[in-house]
């Protein structure tokens, strides 16, 4: 079945390019080697920018990032949960280079919208509970890790985009 589709779609393309070949060749001289100078140019000032694009890469300051990090004021959290005083609401991991140096740390916010890294999370069901390995970090310097790291947004309960 899928061979004679393939044989169908074969017969269609050949009398397509017959018919275009046929037309291209009834041209005059002058017609062909303007279309082919013309199509060359193209090629060619096509190929000269994938180039010069590969070899000067540039930051595209206009575009959509896929992920922000969601603030206190951006999660949108069930009424029912009520959150401790030393508890922490996950927001996500940043990771990335600066200035040469590898950077990761985890983020999240607490009750009352204060932000808060940790470089050293520990794997438990207290990793969320404000210790000093949590360092509260202003929004402004939140801020400028967002433009050099990369945001991996968290997916546990409590935060829905």
């Amino acid at each position: 079945m899928i061979w004679s589709m393939i044989r169908k779609c074969r017969v269609v393309l050949d009398k397509r390019v017959t018919l275009a070949n046929n037309e291209f060749n009834s041209l005059s001289t002058r017609k062909k080697k303007r279309i082919v100078l013309v199509f060359g140019v193209v090629v060619s000032g096509i190929s000269v920018l994938l180039i010069n694009q590969a070899l000067h890469p540039q930051e595209n300051e206009g575009a959509l990032k896929a992920d922000r990090i969601s603030m206190p004021h951006d999660i949108f959290m069930k009424d029912e949960i009520n959150v401790s005083e030393d508890q922490l609401i996950p927001v996500g991991k940043m990771k990335g280079e600066i200035d040469g140096e590898f950077e990761s740390f985890y983020v999240a916010v607490d009750g009352k919208g204060s932000i808060f890294i940790n470089r050293d999370i520990e794997y438990s069901e207290k990793a969320y509970e404000k210790s000093e390995s949590w360092k509260q970090i202003s929004k402004e310097k939140l801020d400028e890790y967002e433009k050099d790291l990369h945001f991996i947004p968290a997916r546990s309960k409590g935060i829905r985009r």
